[in-house]
């Protein structure tokens, strides 16, 4: 998986995304926004720093994005309940239709489960982020405590 995070940084550095590289790759190869963010979907649970990345990109580029080929695109290759966290907490930091209409057409996640992987690998962690996860998560059927600073 960390070859395959690597090359998301390389590409959201591309795109102008907020990603401190050491040594910034000029040959990644370059995808759209809607393929890049999708893509990514699947791979948040697994790093605090891309979620972060991707939320912060949607909010400062939200007027650049095509939503329906973002939706094409992550019904194709991502996670439709994690691009319903990602844009309903950008929509909290900064409200915009095309985050109402991709929420709007996003699913939560099936079953209730933890948001971050790595949280689930702590018994104490757990247990803290059930009895104070944020309500925008519980709305994807995610548990999660780790937005209260945006």
């Amino acid at each position: 998986m960390g070859d395959k995070l690597d090359q998301l940084f390389q590409e959201w550095h591309r795109l102008g995304g907020a990603v401190l590289l050491a040594h910034p790759n000029e040959l990644a190869c370059f995808r759209s926004a809607e393929e890049v963010i999708a893509e990514s979907t699947l791979y948040c649970r697994a790093s605090g720093r891309l979620m972060w990345v991707v939320v912060d990109w949607l909010i400062r580029h939200i007027e650049l994005l095509d939503e329906k080929r973002l939706m094409q695109e992550t019904t194709r290759q991502g996670d439709l309940s994690v691009l319903g966290v990602i844009c309903d907490v950008a929509y909290l930091r900064q409200a915009h239709p095309k985050f109402e209409w991709l929420t709007a057409h996003c699913r939560p996640q099936t079953k209730v489960e933890l948001f971050f992987y790595r949280v689930a690998r702590s018994k104490l962690a757990t247990k803290l982020t059930e009895e104070h996860s944020l309500p925008v998560f519980r709305k994807w059927n995610y548990l999660c405590q780790e937005v209260r600073y945006l």
